[in-house]
């Protein structure tokens, strides 16, 4: 039977970030992949946005209550567009869901490589409704 170990992990830095891109193949590279492919689909959201104002409201001379509406709808759709062409101009090499599973796993991983897994000595006086045996 195999042991479970769980813990609560503290939270990665943006150094855990660079070191897990650099050091995991292919899913660090993955995760540099997807956000290249993120900044296209924010920067086309922002573009379609910026779009959606300006030309219902400066060249049309509509309200902006129109220029509103406008600019959520192009700038739904300037992100999907933008998603598009990034995921076209920076394919990927693995799942995101497998990518963000790898990550988890290696950074569990690096927290517990100088965790101690020995029972203290007082554990039978605290838990005295245990047996050790049941622990190994």
């Amino acid at each position: 039977m195999a042991k479970k170990l769980v813990a609560e992990l503290p939270p990665m830095k943006a150094a855990d970030y660079k070191e897990f891109e650099e050091t995991v193949h292919p899913w660090g590279t993955q995760r540099s992949i997807r956000r290249k492919q993120l900044q296209f689909a924010g920067f086309g959201g922002a573009v379609g946005a910026a779009a959606g104002w300006v030309y219902p409201v400066v060249v049309r001379r509509n309200t902006k209550l129109v220029g509103g509406f406008m600019m959520l709808a192009f700038g739904l759709s300037g992100s999907i567009i933008g998603n598009t062409v990034g995921m076209n101009w920076h394919p990927s090499v693995t799942s995101n869901a497998e990518t963000t599973m790898m990550r988890r796993l290696w950074w569990a991983q690096k927290c517990s490589a100088d965790w101690k897994y020995t029972i203290p000595e007082d554990w039978a006086e605290k838990y005295p409704h245990l047996s050790s045996s049941k622990l190994e």
